[in-house]
């Protein structure tokens, strides 16, 4: 009964444009950083051994060997920075709290898109992969069927590609998108878990501080602090 209902199903609702060139990136270089892009969207958002809060290998095996070492060094990391943002690298993906969570059936529903563009930093020019995709999830606390919830999750940001070894090497992957519940997440956690928010949890009439946002837009990116507030929309 809302928006979400006429969204694609998991992995083909995400589907990368026809690859043309970009600035000094040829057509084939863009169709393959499209590919990896969308590897790397279905790894963090549709896993479900990630989403159920294990390890996140499928995700962490398509990273470079850089950012891999960093992505799981830096996954059991607690608290915020200053900008009230989760210090866990596990924001990279979607990973409801260990033993919070089952999933309701084999459908997630996801709406999105994906495009390239070019960005120049000293030295080098770096094909960005914009990704901008929301993923809902039905989903029901461990034997308390009756008090399902719909989350919605909202992964945004880019996937650099620049290379690796030199003006001719390469083109290798940085992900730069983040992942934050939109609706259906309890607000506060520093761990880099989405923590659901069943109506069990939630007393009637209490509302949220923050502005409210509608988590069936993709132009209302959540934010990632501490604090955030309700939801809108159908």
């Amino acid at each position: 009964g809302t928006r979400a209902d006429h969204w694609a199903d998991g992995a083909a609702g995400i589907v990368a444009p026809a690859a043309r060139p970009v600035a000094t990136f040829t057509a084939a270089q863009v169709a393959a950083a499209y590919a990896t892009a969308r590897a790397l969207v279905i790894a963090a958002s549709l896993d479900r051994q990630t989403l159920l809060g294990g390890a996140p290998t499928a995700f962490a095996r398509l990273l470079t060997a850089a950012q891999r070492a960093q992505f799981l060094a830096g996954l059991d990391s607690k608290g915020v920075t200053k900008d009230g943002l989760a210090r866990s690298t596990r924001t990279l993906v979607a990973s409801f709290a260990p033993g919070s969570t089952g999933l309701i059936g084999d459908v997630i529903k996801v709406a999105g898109l994906m495009s390239a563009r070019a960005i120049t930093e000293p030295g080098t020019v770096i094909l960005a992969i914009d990704v901008n995709y929301l993923f809902a999830y039905v989903i029901e606390p461990p034997h308390d069927p009756a008090d399902w919830i719909r989350v919605v999750v909202h992964e945004h940001g880019s996937i650099d590609f620049a290379r690796g070894d030199g003006p001719r090497g390469v083109l290798e992957p940085w992900d730069r998108a983040v992942i934050a519940a939109a609706s259906g997440a309890a607000c506060g956690s520093a761990d880099g878990y989405i923590h659901p928010d069943y109506p069990s949890d939630s007393p009637a009439g209490v509302s949220q501080p923050g502005p409210a946002i509608n988590p069936y837009s993709l132009t209302s990116a959540p934010g990632g602090g501490a604090v955030c507030g309700g939801a809108t929309g159908a």
